[in-house]
């Protein structure tokens, strides 16, 4: 098992890791809209948040080794069930042809107010 550590990514904070690789599988603790600098975008659109989200996203599979095409199952936390359509459109901009399972989890609430939490999984090279 390797903890993935960088000063790039953002800083958990609380007791976990923001990813881990385990037998070439990659494990993204959920994203919440927060930027590596640690500013919080919880005021922001839905669409603002959902785009800090998978740039964090991002961001972590390059650096972990693997890539959004490489996304096996992806675990989106929603605050609105009406939110849900927005998501799926903003979803497959952000993924094009790749289509990785999906659960889209309608919830009460966030931590400090967010609209959208997302995890992943995927493969590692």
């Amino acid at each position: 098992m390797e903890i993935i550590k960088s000063q790039e990514l953002p800083q958990s904070n609380g007791h976990y890791s923001t990813a881990i690789i385990s037998n070439n599988t990659l494990y993204l603790s959920g994203q919440l809209p927060i930027d590596k600098e640690g500013n919080h975008y919880y005021k922001h659109s839905f669409e603002e948040q959902f785009n800090i989200i998978f740039e964090n996203i991002d961001h972590i599979l390059t650096v972990s080794g693997s890539s959004l095409q490489q996304v096996v199952k992806v675990t989106a936390y929603i605050t609105d069930v009406a939110l849900w359509s927005l998501f799926n459109e903003f979803f497959k901009n952000y993924f094009g042809t790749h289509k990785p399972v999906r659960t889209v989890v309608p919830v009460a609430a966030l931590h400090y107010g967010y609209k959208l939490e997302v995890e992943v999984i995927a493969e590692v090279n």
